[in-house]
C-alpha cells in the first residue's frame, strides 16, 4: 500500500473504487483494514473510498510523545489535501468518530457529511467511559499484554457473545489481524487522546448533515452518550442497531451499511 508524508508523519493509505470521495476513519489501536470486511465491498463500487492507518497504527509512523484527537484530525485533513480529496463523506468509529467531530469543526469545507458510529462527546463529563479508558490504560502500562487484551470482549454485544459464538469467533479473528500491531507507547497515546476528548460545548458548530449510529448494547460508548452527540448537532439523525455493541459496524455490518445508504440517499 502507498504512503504519504503529511503533517510530520508518514501515513499508510489505500484507495478503493471510483465516485464521490468517502473517507473512513478507524478507532483506537486499529488500522484502516477494519473497514475491509463489510464496508469496502459494499461502498467501493459506488464511491472513491479512502482508508488509512492512523498515526501509531499499522504501517503508519508511530512517533514518541503525546497524541491528541486534534492531531489525528490534522493528519486526516492533510492526507485528503495531499490526495486532492475535497468535500468528502466521512465515517468513523469510536476514536474515529471523535476525529471527525474535530475535523468537521476545523475544516467544514472538507466534511460534506459526518457519519459517527459508536460515538461520545466528553470523557471528562462521561464518567463510565472515562473509567473504561483508565482501566485499559492501566492494564496496558502495568500488566502483561494478555491482561489488556482479555478485556476487549466488553466491546462486543452480549447478544453476539451469548447467542452467536461463530460470529464472535469471526470478529475476534478479524480484529487480531487489524489491531495491536503498534508499539505500546503508541497504543498508550491513543488512549490518552481518548481520555482528553471533549467537544460537547462545540458540537453545535457542526453544520454538515450528520448521522449517529450506535448499537443498543454498546457497553463502551453508551447509548446515551451517542444521543448526547446527536442532540447537540443541529439536525443530526440517529439510527439504533439492535443486538449490536461497540463493534456494531462488523457485528451488524449489513444493517450499518443500510443506515448509511439511506442517510446518503437523503442528504448526500
Amino acid at each position: 500500500m502507498p504512503h504519504a508524508a503529511v503533517n510530520g508523519v508518514r501515513l499508510q493509505y489505500d484507495l478503493h473504487g471510483e465516485g464521490d470521495p468517502f473517507v473512513w476513519v478507524g478507532g483506537t489501536g486499529v488500522g484502516g483494514g477494519i473497514w475491509d470486511w463489510w464496508q469496502m465491498p459494499h461502498f467501493a463500487p459506488r464511491y472513491r473510498c479512502l482508508t488509512f492507518d492512523l498515526r501509531g497504527t499499522g504501517a503508519s509512523d508511530a512517533p514518541e510523545g503525546a497524541y491528541a484527537v486534534q492531531d489525528f484530525a490534522a493528519d486526516a485533513a492533510a492526507l485528503c489535501d495531499h490526495l486532492g480529496i475535497s468535500n468528502a463523506h466521512f465515517a468513523g468509529i469510536s476514536l474515529g468518530s471523535a476525529i471527525i467531530q474535530e475535523l468537521a469543526l476545523a475544516r467544514p469545507d472538507l466534511v460534506r457529511t459526518a457519519i459517527l458510529i459508536s460515538t461520545w462527546s466528553s470523557t471528562r463529563r462521561e464518567e463510565h467511559i472515562r473509567r473504561w479508558f483508565d482501566a485499559r490504560l492501566t492494564a496496558l502500562r502495568d500488566g502483561p499484554i494478555e491482561v489488556f487484551r482479555a478485556f476487549a470482549f466488553w466491546m462486543s454485544s452480549p447478544t453476539v457473545i451469548d447467542l452467536e459464538p461463530e460470529l464472535q469467533a469471526q470478529i475476534e479473528e478479524f480484529f487480531a489481524k487489524n489491531a495491536g500491531a503498534q508499539p505500546v507507547h503508541a497504543y498508550v497515546g491513543h488512549f490518552e487522546a481518548d481520555l482528553a476528548h471533549d467537544t460537547t460545548d462545540r458540537l453545535g458548530g457542526i453544520t454538515c448533515p450528520t448521522l449517529v449510529v450506535y448499537g443498543d448494547e454498546d457497553l463502551i460508548t453508551l447509548p446515551r452518550y451517542n444521543r448526547t452527540v446527536a442532540d447537540a448537532i443541529p439536525g443530526a439523525e440517529v439510527v439504533v442497531i439492535p443486538g449490536a455493541g461497540h463493534f456494531a459496524w462488523v457485528e451488524r455490518g449489513a444493517e450499518v451499511n443500510a443506515a448509511i445508504d439511506k442517510f446518503l440517499a437523503r442528504v448526500g
